[in-house]
């Protein structure tokens, strides 16, 4: 009961204020009306200290969504494989250079607001019915989580999703909101709601989303709800967009497809390769009989536009330090390909990387027999 008193008596400004972008509301309430059964997404965003208060303001800047090994059921959601680990490392990643020249060009030597990690905050996801609560399954989830100092996070939101007749909610706003029965649920796993206010987001003139804000951290080991502030996309940070190696991973499997078959053993790296954000995915492709290594570079809104080429010579894969990286090593030794190198046609988005590549190779077996 300790507990419970304590979450109860919790001053507001020990609370962390939470603020998202209408893009992640958009997203939520997109969602919602899609599937009938649960689903859901990741949250992503930072989570900034404040001097004098305890926990941390979160701004949830975007979302990510699970790949189509997601389990979505009536009562049960499951998020999928790893390609939102693969999406948030990019994201990451991609910031981290972004903070760097936000410091390079910032010549007052002052922090700016947003110089802080991109972090994972939590998820959201669709109740079945109008269940605003979280189940005592989250709670044990998010204790899970966050007691994990390997891999959880000091704090956690859960938002919950709710889609609403506009006359069931007028009947439920009188004091019949939809939670889990007393009986079901153990007493160290009921939330507290406070006097914290949902987002409400009309649909139509029959329907509309109801998003409730929950949150549980080290310190605050219960759920608690809080009232969310909605942000114009404009005030807060855009991420960087998403590469096409991972916004289109049955082109990415198609291209490599394609170009082991014509003999080539293919390696993938994200790298900066012109000190501007975003990182370019770069391929470095190798053929057994070949004296030379191909490293084909795409930026993130391939096929949009031609790749670059840069050649190496195979003997850069000789005598390799134990501990050095291969890539960096290829690149150094690397040259650009001569633009009267390239092919006289021009670049579409139906065109593949091996098109490019046969041509490179055709000119540079020309070369060598003159």
């Amino acid at each position: 009961m300790f507990l419970r008193r304590f979450a109860r008596n919790l001053d507001p400004a020990n609370l962390p204020r939470v603020t998202f972008a209408q893009r992640v509301i958009d997203k939520i309430v997109a969602n919602a009306l899609i599937y009938e059964t649960e689903t859901g997404e990741s949250l992503i965003g930072f989570a900034l200290r404040q001097e004098a208060r305890p926990e941390p303001d979160l701004y949830v800047l975007d979302t990510i969504a699970p790949d189509a090994s997601a389990v979505r059921a009536s009562t049960y959601f499951e998020q999928g494989d790893d390609l939102q680990g693969d999406i948030f490392n990019w994201l990451y990643d991609n910031w981290e250079s972004i903070r760097l020249r936000m410091r390079t060009i910032n010549s007052d030597g002052a922090l700016p607001k947003w110089d802080a990690p991109l972090c994972y905050l939590g998820d959201w996801h669709k109740h079945p019915g109008t269940l605003v609560e979280p189940s005592w399954g989250d709670t044990a989830t998010a204790r899970q989580h966050i007691n994990d100092r390997r891999a959880g996070t000091p704090q956690l939101l859960v938002v919950l999703a709710t889609l609403w007749e506009r006359t069931s909610f007028e009947s439920a706003a009188s004091g019949e909101l939809a939670t889990e029965s007393d009986e079901e649920t153990p007493e160290e796993f009921k939330p507290e709601s406070g006097d914290a206010q949902p987002i409400l987001v009309p649909v139509d003139d029959h329907w509309l989303v109801r998003i409730d804000v929950w949150y549980m951290s080290r310190s605050i080991r219960r759920f608690t709800r809080l009232t969310p502030t909605v942000a114009p996309n404009a005030d807060l940070p855009d991420l960087p967009p998403l590469s096409w190696h991972l916004a289109q991973p049955e082109r990415l499997r198609s291209e490599v497809e394609s170009l082991n078959q014509a003999g080539y053993a293919v390696s993938l790296e994200q790298y900066d390769t012109d000190r501007v954000p975003p990182l370019e995915i770069c391929l470095s492709l190798a053929k057994r009989d070949s004296q030379h290594v191909i490293i084909a570079i795409t930026e993130p809104d391939y096929p949009a536009h031609m790749p670059r080429i840069r050649l190496t010579s195979i003997s850069a894969l000789r005598d390799l330090p134990e501990d050095s990286n291969l890539f960096d090593r290829l690149w150094n030794a690397s040259q650009p390909l001569p633009q009267s190198a390239y092919p006289l046609w021009s670049w579409t988005h139906n065109h593949r990387l091996i098109d490019l590549v046969r041509e490179v190779e055709a000119h540079l077996a020309e070369r060598k027999t003159t």
